[in-house]
Protein backbone atom coordinates (compact mmCIF):
# COMPACT_ATOMS: atom_id res chain seq x y z
CA UNK A 1 0.00 0.00 0.00
CA UNK A 2 1.25 3.38 -0.64
CA UNK A 3 0.43 5.88 2.03
CA UNK A 4 1.03 9.67 1.72
CA UNK A 5 1.59 11.21 5.31
CA UNK A 6 2.03 14.61 7.35
CA UNK A 7 4.53 14.55 9.94
CA UNK A 8 5.28 17.40 12.39
CA UNK A 9 2.27 19.54 12.15
CA UNK A 10 1.00 19.95 15.45
CA UNK A 11 4.54 21.36 16.49
CA UNK A 12 4.07 23.62 13.39
CA UNK A 13 0.78 25.36 14.23
CA UNK A 14 1.72 26.21 17.71
CA UNK A 15 3.42 29.03 15.99
CA UNK A 16 0.77 30.25 13.33
CA UNK A 17 -2.37 32.39 13.77
CA UNK A 18 -6.03 31.16 14.66
CA UNK A 19 -6.69 31.32 11.03
CA UNK A 20 -3.72 29.23 9.50
CA UNK A 21 -4.17 26.97 12.48
CA UNK A 22 -7.52 26.13 11.02
CA UNK A 23 -6.83 26.18 7.84
CA UNK A 24 -3.45 24.26 7.21
CA UNK A 25 -5.59 21.06 8.07
CA UNK A 26 -7.90 21.51 5.41
CA UNK A 27 -5.27 22.26 2.98
CA UNK A 28 -2.98 19.29 4.00
CA UNK A 29 -5.95 16.92 3.71
CA UNK A 30 -6.54 17.95 0.28
CA UNK A 31 -3.04 17.96 -1.15
CA UNK A 32 -2.15 14.89 0.05
CA UNK A 33 -5.75 13.90 -1.47
CA UNK A 34 -4.70 15.32 -4.62
CA UNK A 35 -1.48 13.90 -4.96
CA UNK A 36 -2.97 10.81 -4.08
CA UNK A 37 -4.91 11.05 -7.47
CA UNK A 38 -2.35 11.59 -9.26
CA UNK A 39 -0.27 8.63 -8.02
CA UNK A 40 -3.53 6.23 -8.53
CA UNK A 41 -3.56 7.88 -12.06
CA UNK A 42 -0.30 7.39 -13.20
CA UNK A 43 -0.15 3.62 -11.97
CA UNK A 44 -3.16 3.09 -14.06
CA UNK A 45 -1.08 4.55 -16.84
CA UNK A 46 1.50 2.00 -16.68
CA UNK A 47 -0.88 -0.73 -16.02
CA UNK A 48 -2.15 0.49 -19.53
CA UNK A 49 1.25 -0.12 -20.80
CA UNK A 50 3.30 -3.00 -19.00
CA UNK A 51 -0.40 -5.25 -18.93
CA UNK A 52 -1.44 -7.10 -22.28
CA UNK A 53 -4.72 -6.17 -23.09
CA UNK A 54 -5.58 -5.65 -19.15
CA UNK A 55 -9.70 -6.17 -18.49
CA UNK A 56 -12.01 -3.56 -17.60
CA UNK A 57 -11.57 -5.29 -13.84
CA UNK A 58 -8.00 -4.88 -13.46
CA UNK A 59 -8.33 -1.17 -14.64
CA UNK A 60 -10.40 -0.56 -12.17
CA UNK A 61 -8.36 -2.52 -9.09
CA UNK A 62 -6.98 0.23 -7.59
CA UNK A 63 -8.52 2.08 -4.30
CA UNK A 64 -7.91 5.61 -3.43
CA UNK A 65 -9.07 6.20 0.51
CA UNK A 66 -8.80 10.64 0.76
CA UNK A 67 -7.18 12.31 3.93
CA UNK A 68 -9.05 14.06 6.18
CA UNK A 69 -7.86 17.03 8.83
CA UNK A 70 -8.02 13.95 11.76
CA UNK A 71 -6.35 11.53 9.48
CA UNK A 72 -3.48 13.09 7.99
CA UNK A 73 -3.05 10.28 5.08
CA UNK A 74 -4.08 9.30 1.92
CA UNK A 75 -3.68 6.12 0.26
CA UNK A 76 -3.44 3.72 -2.76
CA UNK A 77 -3.79 0.18 -2.95
CA UNK A 78 -5.40 -2.63 -4.78
CA UNK A 79 -9.19 -3.47 -3.83
CA UNK A 80 -9.37 -6.87 -1.41
CA UNK A 81 -12.66 -7.89 -2.16
CA UNK A 82 -14.75 -8.50 -5.16
CA UNK A 83 -18.41 -9.78 -5.87
CA UNK A 84 -18.30 -13.33 -7.62
CA UNK A 85 -14.41 -13.10 -8.37
CA UNK A 86 -11.29 -13.40 -7.01
CA UNK A 87 -9.97 -10.28 -5.13
CA UNK A 88 -7.81 -8.27 -6.95
CA UNK A 89 -4.84 -8.71 -4.63
CA UNK A 90 -4.91 -12.17 -5.21
CA UNK A 91 -3.40 -12.27 -8.57
CA UNK A 92 -2.52 -8.02 -8.90
CA UNK A 93 0.11 -8.22 -6.12
CA UNK A 94 2.53 -10.49 -7.59
CA UNK A 95 2.63 -8.16 -10.50
CA UNK A 96 3.90 -5.57 -7.70
CA UNK A 97 6.32 -7.77 -5.56
CA UNK A 98 6.82 -10.76 -7.85
CA UNK A 99 7.20 -14.42 -7.38
CA UNK A 100 4.77 -17.49 -7.07
CA UNK A 101 1.35 -17.11 -8.63
CA UNK A 102 -1.94 -17.75 -6.33
CA UNK A 103 -3.58 -21.31 -6.69
CA UNK A 104 -7.15 -20.04 -8.44
CA UNK A 105 -10.41 -22.09 -7.68
CA UNK A 106 -10.60 -24.43 -10.61
CA UNK A 107 -7.14 -25.31 -9.96
CA UNK A 108 -8.12 -26.22 -5.90
CA UNK A 109 -11.26 -27.88 -7.68
CA UNK A 110 -9.09 -30.51 -10.00
CA UNK A 111 -6.71 -31.06 -7.39
CA UNK A 112 -9.42 -31.82 -4.69
CA UNK A 113 -11.10 -34.08 -7.30
CA UNK A 114 -7.67 -35.53 -7.95
CA UNK A 115 -7.25 -34.44 -11.33
CA UNK A 116 -4.32 -32.28 -11.29
CA UNK A 117 -1.59 -33.84 -9.74
CA UNK A 118 0.40 -32.05 -6.45
CA UNK A 119 2.92 -29.56 -7.63
CA UNK A 120 0.80 -28.81 -11.02
CA UNK A 121 -0.88 -25.54 -12.32
CA UNK A 122 -3.22 -25.02 -15.23
CA UNK A 123 -2.58 -22.96 -18.18
CA UNK A 124 -4.31 -22.49 -21.51
CA UNK A 125 -3.34 -24.81 -23.98
CA UNK A 126 -3.28 -24.65 -27.85
CA UNK A 127 -6.58 -25.70 -28.03
CA UNK A 128 -8.13 -23.27 -25.41
CA UNK A 129 -10.33 -20.51 -26.90
CA UNK A 130 -9.08 -17.15 -25.56
CA UNK A 131 -11.76 -14.21 -25.10
CA UNK A 132 -10.27 -10.24 -26.42
CA UNK A 133 -7.87 -10.05 -23.31
CA UNK A 134 -6.45 -13.11 -23.68
CA UNK A 135 -8.19 -14.99 -21.04
CA UNK A 136 -10.01 -17.90 -20.34
CA UNK A 137 -13.62 -17.54 -20.63
CA UNK A 138 -15.24 -17.94 -17.17
CA UNK A 139 -18.92 -19.89 -18.90
CA UNK A 140 -16.00 -22.13 -20.99
CA UNK A 141 -13.93 -23.04 -17.69
CA UNK A 142 -17.77 -24.00 -16.26
CA UNK A 143 -18.08 -26.55 -18.99
CA UNK A 144 -14.84 -28.14 -18.87
CA UNK A 145 -14.84 -28.29 -14.47
CA UNK A 146 -19.11 -29.91 -15.60
CA UNK A 147 -17.17 -32.55 -17.57
CA UNK A 148 -14.96 -33.14 -15.39
CA UNK A 149 -17.64 -33.19 -11.95
CA UNK A 150 -15.53 -31.22 -10.46
CA UNK A 151 -17.43 -27.78 -9.76
CA UNK A 152 -17.91 -27.94 -6.02
CA UNK A 153 -20.52 -28.39 -4.01
CA UNK A 154 -22.48 -24.46 -5.14
CA UNK A 155 -22.99 -26.15 -8.95
CA UNK A 156 -23.11 -29.59 -7.92
CA UNK A 157 -26.71 -30.17 -9.44
CA UNK A 158 -25.91 -29.00 -12.52
CA UNK A 159 -24.13 -32.33 -13.26
CA UNK A 160 -27.60 -34.01 -13.37
CA UNK A 161 -28.51 -31.79 -16.27
CA UNK A 162 -28.58 -33.27 -20.12
CA UNK A 163 -25.89 -30.38 -20.82
CA UNK A 164 -23.35 -31.82 -18.36
CA UNK A 165 -24.03 -35.12 -19.76
CA UNK A 166 -22.61 -34.08 -22.89
CA UNK A 167 -19.77 -32.13 -21.35
CA UNK A 168 -18.79 -34.70 -19.67
CA UNK A 169 -18.09 -36.70 -23.00
CA UNK A 170 -16.68 -33.65 -24.48
CA UNK A 171 -13.90 -33.09 -21.68
CA UNK A 172 -11.43 -36.06 -20.26
CA UNK A 173 -8.08 -35.87 -18.80
CA UNK A 174 -5.11 -36.56 -21.17
CA UNK A 175 -2.34 -38.49 -19.96
CA UNK A 176 1.34 -39.11 -20.55
CA UNK A 177 1.73 -42.99 -19.88
CA UNK A 178 0.41 -42.54 -15.95
CA UNK A 179 1.00 -38.97 -15.50
CA UNK A 180 -1.95 -36.59 -16.41
CA UNK A 181 -0.59 -33.98 -18.43
CA UNK A 182 -3.30 -31.77 -19.35
CA UNK A 183 -7.65 -31.49 -20.04
CA UNK A 184 -8.53 -32.37 -23.72
CA UNK A 185 -11.69 -31.71 -25.53
CA UNK A 186 -13.05 -34.29 -28.13
CA UNK A 187 -14.27 -31.79 -31.12
CA UNK A 188 -15.32 -34.63 -33.87
CA UNK A 189 -16.71 -38.43 -34.00
CA UNK A 190 -13.23 -39.85 -34.77
CA UNK A 191 -10.77 -41.41 -32.32
CA UNK A 192 -7.65 -38.13 -33.59
CA UNK A 193 -10.41 -35.13 -33.72
CA UNK A 194 -9.07 -34.37 -29.88
CA UNK A 195 -7.46 -30.76 -28.65
CA UNK A 196 -6.09 -29.58 -25.78
CA UNK A 197 -7.35 -27.03 -23.82
CA UNK A 198 -6.05 -27.13 -20.61
CA UNK A 199 -2.12 -27.74 -19.45
CA UNK A 200 -0.80 -28.78 -16.26
CA UNK A 201 2.33 -27.17 -15.65
CA UNK A 202 5.05 -26.61 -13.10
CA UNK A 203 4.70 -23.79 -10.71
CA UNK A 204 4.20 -20.33 -13.13
CA UNK A 205 5.82 -17.21 -11.08
CA UNK A 206 5.36 -13.74 -12.09
CA UNK A 207 8.16 -11.01 -12.73
CA UNK A 208 7.79 -7.98 -10.89
CA UNK A 209 6.17 -5.72 -14.05
CA UNK A 210 4.45 -3.03 -11.87
CA UNK A 211 6.46 0.14 -10.39
CA UNK A 212 3.57 0.68 -7.75
CA UNK A 213 6.02 2.07 -5.48
CA UNK A 214 8.76 3.80 -7.69
CA UNK A 215 6.09 5.68 -9.56
CA UNK A 216 4.16 6.73 -6.21
CA UNK A 217 7.55 8.19 -4.53
CA UNK A 218 8.12 9.53 -7.85
CA UNK A 219 4.53 11.26 -8.50
CA UNK A 220 4.98 12.55 -4.41
CA UNK A 221 8.16 14.26 -4.91
CA UNK A 222 7.51 16.11 -7.97
CA UNK A 223 4.01 17.12 -6.84
CA UNK A 224 2.99 17.21 -3.26
CA UNK A 225 4.37 20.96 -2.57
CA UNK A 226 3.03 22.22 -5.31
CA UNK A 227 -0.33 20.85 -4.70
CA UNK A 228 -0.32 22.19 -0.99
CA UNK A 229 0.72 25.15 -2.51
CA UNK A 230 -2.61 25.51 -4.22
CA UNK A 231 -4.87 23.40 -1.55
CA UNK A 232 -3.76 26.20 1.06
CA UNK A 233 -4.74 29.15 -1.16
CA UNK A 234 -8.02 27.45 -1.94
CA UNK A 235 -8.59 26.96 1.67
CA UNK A 236 -7.85 30.57 2.70
CA UNK A 237 -10.19 31.97 -0.33
CA UNK A 238 -12.83 29.77 0.98
CA UNK A 239 -12.54 30.26 4.83
CA UNK A 240 -15.29 31.75 6.92
CA UNK A 241 -14.82 35.63 7.98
Amino acid sequence: MFKLQSRGLADGLAELTDIEQRQIPFATALALTETAKLIKSSIEDEMRAVFDRPTPYTMNALRLIPATKQKLEARVWIKDEADGAAPATRWLTPEVYGGPRNNKRSESLLRARGILPEGKFVVPAKGMKLDNYGNIGRGQLQKILSGLGAQGERLQNSTDSRRSAGNRSRYFVMRKGREAIGIAERVGTRRGDIQMVLAFVSKPGYAKTLDFFEIGDRVADRELAAQFEKAFDRALSTRRR
